[in-house]
């Protein structure tokens, strides 16, 4: 007689076990809580999210997977959710957060529902650790903002420099007649002196926003081996109280990029470092070879999948706030003193990068140092000459 299946599938083992497959598989933590707010089951993403060891959660209190500050508010709404029990959604708009067994904090998202069998019940929360979707948030809002704030500078840099032009022509002309009047001469000659550093700030300015050919001054570049033939002249730029460091990985490869602006944004994120070590301390500067997947374009958008340098720049100065984090590469922006900074040495690091094609990050917290990762698209020289002929 043939086995149509039925008795199997509705054998009480093989069900449970169906349950706990099911349960497994999900990439959502998944946590059941009785009325009392005791942890009765969790897969192991929840645990994985939470910290806790496999049958760890269980028995637990559910209060203790959320912040110390809103334990006694969690408590209310949940014997409130108890008694008028529905699917909903919770973190959706406002700021959600889990505490981790380490006392440690993240963002997340909760849908809840309700089960009740053989006279007992159970809250279900589906949990979705949102931390990398808000970390790519906001670096998409903020590519957007430096993308406008770049269109601007581009703007005000072209003005700007028609002005200058004019400010040139009539100081050289006024020069011309002044001949022979050593004081006159001077005072424009200083005149002259001011618009030159002005027109070196607008094409700092135009090298941030620039958006034309991205290859018009660009080389193939061993980043490796510049920074050894830098070493000297970093060394002599940070002084005698800090210490600076290169790790070169092996074999890098080489990128495409304007070796002059690839050594100014070596010099300006070194500086930026010493500013950060006013009593000393250390620069490290490494490089690495690196694959880009989808899992990895979050710490730095926007890049394209495939072979990468990575090199990082790691101070161990005071560090900086979130909010300071957010501005850092915008024109103008400076933490400096008047008169210190014109606040344009990292957003010409930021249209260097974006010239070649590469992303920028930064990482700090105060008191803890900072680190600068930049990453350049390792292109195979093969196939670009032939789009460059």
């Amino acid at each position: 007689m043939a086995d149509n299946g039925t008795d199997f599938l509705s054998d009480d083992r093989f069900a449970a076990a169906q349950f706990r497959a099911l349960l497994e598989s999900t990439s959502q933590g998944i946590i059941g809580v009785s009325r009392n707010g005791t942890i009765q089951m969790a897969n192991r993403k929840a645990e994985a999210l939470f910290g806790y060891g496999p049958g760890e959660l269980k028995g637990e209190r559910i209060e203790s997977l959320v912040p110390e500050r809103v334990r006694h508010i969690h408590a209310e709404q949940r014997e409130q959710y108890a008694a008028n029990p529905y699917a909903r959604s919770m973190g959706l708009g406002i700021e959600l957060m889990g505490r981790r067994r380490d006392g440690t904090e993240f963002p997340l998202e909760i849908s809840l529902n309700h089960v009740s069998a053989g006279g007992q019940s159970l809250t279900i929360s589906l949990i979705t650790d949102t931390t990398q979707r808000i970390e790519i948030q906001n670096q998409i809002r903020q590519a957007h903002k430096m993308e406008a704030v770049g269109q601007l500078a581009g703007s005000i840099a072209h003005e700007f420099n028609n002005l200058l032009t004019v400010i040139f022509g009539y100081t050289g002309m006024a020069m011309d007649l002044a001949r022979g009047e050593s004081d006159l001469c001077g005072m424009l000659q200083e005149i002259s002196n001011v618009a030159y550093r002005a027109a070196s700030l607008t094409e700092r300015l135009l090298a941030f926003s620039r958006s034309g050919a991205p290859f018009a001054k660009s080389e193939w570049i061993d980043l490796n081996e510049l920074l050894s033939r830098m070493y000297i002249l970093l060394c002599k730029l940070v002084g005698a109280k800090i210490e600076i460091t290169l790790n070169l990985g092996d074999d890098v490869g080489e990128i495409l990029a304007d070796p002059l602006q690839l050594t100014d944004l070596i010099v300006n994120l070194t500086r930026n470092a010493i500013d950060a070590m006013p009593r000393g301390g250390r620069v490290v500067i490494e490089t690495a070879s690196i694959e880009i997947d989808e899992s990895y374009t979050h710490l730095a958008l926007p890049l394209n999948p495939g072979p990468h340098v990575l090199m990082t720049v790691t101070d161990t100065g005071k560090g900086m706030t979130p909010a300071v984090q957010e501005r850092i590469f915008e024109p103008f922006f400076t933490t400096k003193e008047a008169g210190k900074g014109s606040g344009l040495g990292l957003s010409t690091v930021y249209g260097t990068v974006k010239d070649a094609g590469g992303a920028i990050s930064v990482s700090s917290q105060l008191g803890h140092g900072t680190t600068f990762r930049v990453i350049f698209p390792l292109i195979a020289q093969t196939g670009l000459a032939g789009q460059q002929s």
